[in-house]
């Protein structure tokens, strides 16, 4: 195991005479490099360490290269050739280079030494204790050597940063001892492989760190090297996102309007997000005495992005509806207000949206729809006769402007609407055309449920609607004739 006392990566690349020396993790990201590297490149230290290995070279040649270093380590243990590198002030030079994979790391660890074109490079690979000790030196997390009874064995600077222990307060304290909050420690040791998790660890002056850690054994000495990385900044980051997430869902839930009921219509819903927050949004207004305006929009996608969209239609609906009526005008309107909202040169299809918007008329016992490249909303009476509300029209946004057709149907008894968007086929059926029939058949089976109760009969039918892979939205609708 590494003693406290091992050299440095300056003294190290001093003695092998080479021009620069770095070591990046397996992901080629920096984390160590010599004065002689940085006097090279023109850079600080602290500029390089945590970049991609992959900005030290020319775009055009960085891919290829990477691809080529990476098969070489895997297959042979180290990759020897020549390279050009861009330094700070934009100017390229051609190096000789040889990376090697640290012997004994599993491939955590790739070692680079650069070298004037003339000047040749020793193909020998370095040890895990030079390799070390480059970490310990300027590594931005802890480097842990353990023993196999889990005692400390040394603590180097990035150990002494993370946790605020000195090293003569660390070595030889079993390392659970020191992954400690609230009297419990996340870190599983001993552990039979390798392990990675998260957990909250107490600094020597009792300020909490959120931390990543990795136990790596070392089958050469039976013991392990703990790798622990501050997380702290980042998990302050998602809590606060999280924290705007649930604030946007309580908006999102708020925005959708009251169901209707009373002696003439009744309705009961269903909404599903597929993740913290929806695409998908219905609203439905009464319009007059007579008349209620009823309408499902389905943004494509899901996420934030798609609620945001949903959302700020949401904000358009009651003035357009009560005040335009008409379907087909209400299409045309919100038509004109997306071009408007999201111009043709920043236009794209996550601001397609599909809507079938409805007048129910119970005065005249009609309604009146559209359908803007939306499943077909279904109207299914007491003898089980069903009606596809398909009339309409392209999705709102498409690309090919075309006239919406509004379609009309009587009815002079009682009836059910269903009206739902997308997310659910993909639930019921591999098929998209089983699950139009399994709805189809549910919807006139269970025509003569109140709303609730028939809508429950629908989800029942698709236990995985409880974690849809796309936001689901069901409008059971019932008019009394």
């Amino acid at each position: 195991m590494v003693k406290a006392n091992v050299q440095a990566i300056d003294q190290l690349d001093a003695e092998r005479l080479g021009s620069g020396m770095m070591i990046t993790d397996r992901r080629f990201f920096i984390l160590a490099v010599s004065e002689r590297m940085t006097q090279r490149l023109g850079w600080a230290k602290e500029e390089l360490i945590g970049r991609p290995a992959s900005s030290l070279f020319p775009v055009e040649r960085s891919a290829g290269l990477f691809d080529h270093i990476a098969q070489a380590v895997k297959k042979d243990g180290y990759w020897q050739g020549e390279a050009h590198h861009v330094v700070k002030d934009g100017q390229m030079y051609a190096s000789r280079m040889n990376v090697y994979a640290l012997s004994g790391s599993e491939g955590e660890w790739l070692v680079w030494e650069f070298a004037e074109r003339k000047t040749s490079l020793s193909a020998s690979t370095l040890t895990s204790a030079e390799v070390l000790s480059t970490i310990y030196a300027s590594a931005p997390f802890a480097v842990v050597p353990v023993a196999a009874d889990g005692t400390v064995q040394d603590w180097g600077n990035g150990a002494e940063a993370l946790f605020g222990y000195r090293k003569e307060e660390a070595i030889g304290r079993p390392i659970w001892t020191l992954f400690r909050h609230s009297g419990q420690t996340p870190l599983p040791f001993p552990p039979e492989r390798r392990q990675c998790g998260e957990g909250i660890v107490q600094r020597e002056d009792g300020t909490p760190v959120y931390i990543a850690y990795t136990i790596i054994p070392v089958p050469s000495s039976s013991g392990y090297v703990v790798l622990a990385e501050d997380i702290t900044k980042r998990k302050q980051k998602e809590g606060e996102r999280r924290r705007q997430v649930e604030l946007a869902k309580k908006i999102q839930h708020n925005l959708l309007t009251p169901l209707i009921q009373n002696k003439e219509v009744t309705m009961e819903a269903v909404y599903i997000p597929s993740d913290d927050l929806s695409g998908d949004i219905y609203a439905c207004y009464q319009i007059d005495l007579y008349r209620y305006g009823v309408i499902v929009i389905d943004v494509m996608g899901h996420g934030i992005s798609s609620a945001l969209v949903s959302m700020l239609l949401r904000s358009l609906l009651r003035g357009l509806i009560v005040r335009v009526i008409d379907p087909v005008s209400v299409a045309s309107e919100l038509e004109k207000h997306v071009q408007n909202l999201f111009p043709d040169e920043t236009n794209d299809m996550r601001y397609l949206f599909s809507m079938i918007y409805l007048v129910i008329d119970t005065k005249e016992r009609k309604i009146e729809y559209t359908n803007a490249g939306h499943p077909a909303g279904l109207l299914v009476f007491e003898d089980g006769s069903v009606h596809e509300l398909d009339k309409g029209g392209l999705a709102i946004g498409s690309p090919f402007s075309l006239p919406f057709e509004k379609g009309v149907i009587d009815y002079n008894r009682r009836a059910r609407l269903l009206l739902y968007t997308d997310g659910i086929l993909e639930e019921m059926d591999p098929s998209i055309l089983q699950s139009i029939e399994k709805i189809r058949t549910c919807t006139q089976m269970y025509r003569h449920l109140p709303d609730k109760g028939f809508l429950e009969q629908l989800i029942s039918q698709s236990p995985s609607l409880a974690r849809p892979t796309d936001d689901v939205c069901l409008l059971s609708i019932t008019v009394h004739g």
